[in-house]
């Protein structure tokens, strides 16, 4: 052993810039001599760490399934770097529940079928079900929609130039779906994957839902969440989350007390705008 390490101190130069050892060389190389191990020699590799089954197949669930969490943040969307974890979920196929400017709703990535058969469960009800997409932008609106009819009537605005007077707000507008609407909107019943026809869209003017869809490359599926009587107070988040957390909620996004304001729904797919349910939002713009 101890040729080897003389061996070893003939092989291996000086290193530049380190300050040579002052001790006698009989004693540097018996120090250097109790610092080798004799396993460090040893041809033989060390059998990796393996974590038990058990442990290994709950950290594999983990890596596809979002931790359920509770996220808080402030009503004017300030602490928006608190919903990162939210829009890594929404990404990963979470389902959770965020406020917009009317009543609190259930939300999905539109492109993850999995996620909408989800949602669905989660609400229990059926794929025929009329649904809505929380837009972005008007971009948004044009990508996956017909867009607004135009106007038949001489010398009546045109609809679109009416509604951009009024969004981002409480509404939802009915229209022609485009070729870009995703067919994961799904009829869950027959098990198939269903074009829609028509869908409801949404530009919320409410910063904690703008901040989350401003993160995300489409639009998000959305359905109100469980209300109690309209006008009166949202139910509590911590409520919502406890309540739906068994059939699979992902997450609530809890950004202080909510009043339960429907949004006020308009039907654009015929020949007028009809005002379907007078909600939240002043529809006298269309008179």
């Amino acid at each position: 052993m101890t040729v080897a390490v003389a061996a070893l101190r003939v092989v291996l130069p000086p290193l530049k810039g380190v300050r040579a050892h002052r001790s006698p060389p009989a004693q540097c190389a018996a120090s250097c001599y109790t610092k080798l191990s004799i396993a460090s020699f040893s041809s033989t590799p060390r059998a990796p760490q393996r974590l038990p089954v058990a442990a290994a197949a709950a950290k594999a669930v983990d890596r596809t399934r979002p931790r359920q969490q509770l996220v808080q943040v402030e009503p004017d969307g300030s602490d928006a770097w608190r919903l990162d974890p939210v829009v890594d979920a929404l990404k990963e196929g979470a389902v959770g529940i965020i406020p917009t400017d009317s009543n609190l709703a259930f939300v999905c990535d539109l492109g993850s079928r999995s996620a909408v058969e989800k949602l669905l469960s989660i609400k229990r009800v059926r794929g025929s079900q009329r649904m809505s997409i929380l837009c972005r932008s008007l971009q948004d609106v044009d990508t996956y929609t017909q867009g607004w009819p135009a106007s038949r009537a001489p010398g009546q605005p045109d609809l679109f130039k009416l509604v951009k007077r009024v969004l981002p707000g409480p509404y939802t507008f009915i229209l022609l779906a485009g070729k870009e609407l995703p067919k994961a909107l799904t009829n869950v019943d027959k098990g198939k994957s269903k074009k829609r026809h028509e869908v409801g869209v949404r530009l919320p003017d409410d910063p904690v839902a703008q901040a989350i869809l401003q993160q995300l490359d489409r639009p998000l599926l959305c359905s109100t969440a469980a209300m109690d009587d309209e006008g009166s107070m949202a139910p509590d988040a911590a409520v919502l989350f406890d309540r739906y957390r068994p059939a699979g909620l992902d997450f609530v996004v809890d950004a202080g007390p909510r009043r339960a304001d429907a949004s006020s729904v308009i039907d654009c797919t015929g020949p007028e705008p009809v005002v379907v349910r007078q909600g939240k939002g002043d529809t006298s713009f269309l008179d």
